[in-house]
């Protein structure tokens, strides 16, 4: 598992993600966040240990700040904050790029479940990996 900082994950703002009044539309955050999380996760080399826990988002708690447009840049940085045996936190930042001002933050709740879909404990592998990445970043 690397220890160096987990690099923002960037999108540009494209014409389709726009909504009627020119700015983001709100759905397309969570694919935004989504995709960074994916490369938070990948950035660790947890996607094959992730594959096994089945992780489904339970809760996403995402407060907008400011409208993003056409062509602007967006960073998001993604950081874990709580690792629970039956569920993972994590907070996530929307920065426009050339001024860093925030447009949106996020919690995001994953819980993992089981081939039934119902929730259940992470696996200890997987719960040692996530917790020493907390306890090192």
């Amino acid at each position: 598992m690397q220890k160096q900082p987990t690099p923002d994950f960037a999108v540009r703002v494209l014409n389709y993600h726009l909504d009627g009044y020119g700015h983001v539309n709100n759905a397309r955050y969570l694919e935004f966040l989504e995709a960074a999380r994916w490369h938070f996760f990948e950035h660790y080399q947890l996607l094959g240990s992730l594959r096994q826990a089945q992780l489904v988002v339970a809760r996403a708690d995402i407060r907008y700040r400011r409208a993003a447009k056409l062509d602007e840049i967006l960073n998001i940085r993604s950081r874990l904050q709580s690792v629970q045996s039956r569920q993972i936190i994590l907070t996530q930042q929307v920065a426009e790029q050339a001024a860093g001002s925030i447009c949106a933050t996020a919690e995001i709740t994953l819980v993992p479940t089981n081939a039934d879909g119902k929730m259940c404990r992470l696996p200890d592998a997987l719960h040692t990996l996530l917790t020493h990445l907390l306890e090192t970043s």
